[in-house]
């Protein structure tokens, strides 16, 4: 009852936060803001008691299977995105992170998954894995975030209509900015987590398939990724290209998560 009444807690302070930033965005109350980011820090304080309390109870830790380790992704990303509010002017951005986070633990809820990892295979690689897969996915859902907020502006610009949501977002040349550095953080990790997962899963079972549909949505996500970087430096590709690869290689990116949730609670299932 506790586990469950902290999760609901969190999803409906969540929700409140979202709609409280989408109406920031469309009317730009500055009252409605400071409530959107209220809403926001305490579903935060809500989300942290829950993954505690249920990592008591269970008996594991966040990142024991990809359910729980979507909710901490979810919680990171918020964090993540308050941190970089007291230095950066982008509270506005809270209305494209803020869905993604609610969508993220409500994805987390969708089956548990009840495999456990034999303990002769056991080793650091496991959690190391998890981890930079984790932040790799916070860096690249504020790198999102702030990839449609681009298009979006660019879009305002281009029909001329400067008033309202164009002056609360930020100028497009802080965005653009914002998503390399995101970027670039984010590969890194990515490319360890590539590495780490393909020398677990040959420790787990060496008869495995070295190449799986979500292994192949790791390495398209990785690929985009590495050509936005590569084209940005060599040949100055940023702005409205940079965006739209950022928003592709995200897509790709989520597609991992869905494919070890669907092969988890498959598993669970069976």
């Amino acid at each position: 009852m506790l586990v469950t009444g902290l999760f609901l807690a969190t999803g409906v302070l969540y929700t409140v936060a979202c709609a409280l930033y989408l109406a920031f965005m469309a009317r730009g109350s500055e009252n409605i803001g400071r409530w959107a980011g209220r809403s926001l820090i305490g579903a935060a304080v809500f989300h942290v008691a829950f993954l505690g309390a249920d990592w008591a109870i269970a008996g594991n830790p966040p990142i024991g299977d990809i359910h729980r380790t979507l909710s901490l992704a979810s919680l990171l990303s918020i964090v993540a995105y308050l941190a970089a509010g007291t230095r950066l002017r982008i509270a506005v951005l809270g209305g494209f992170i803020t869905p993604v986070a609610l969508l993220f633990l409500f994805g987390s809820a969708l089956g548990r998954s009840v495999n456990h990892v034999p303990y002769e295979v056991r080793s650091v690689l496991l959690p190391v894995h998890i981890s930079v897969n984790v932040l790799g996915v916070v860096a690249f859902t504020l790198a999102f975030a702030a990839a449609l907020a681009y298009l979006i502006q660019e879009g305002l610009l281009r029909r001329k209509k400067l008033g309202g949501l164009f002056q609360r977002l930020p100028a497009l040349d802080v965005l653009d900015s914002l998503g390399f550095r995101l970027v670039t953080i984010g590969f890194p990790l990515l490319t360890l987590g590539i590495i780490t997962g393909a020398l677990w899963a040959v420790r787990l079972d060496p008869t495995a398939p070295v190449f799986t549909t979500t292994q192949g949505f790791a390495i398209l996500a990785w690929l985009v990724f590495a050509g936005v970087l590569l084209l940005r430096v060599a040949a100055g590709w940023r702005g409205r290209r940079a965006a739209i690869g950022t928003m592709v290689g995200y897509a790709f990116a989520t597609a991992v998560l869905v494919g070890y949730m669907v092969n988890s609670t498959g598993a669970a299932a069976g």
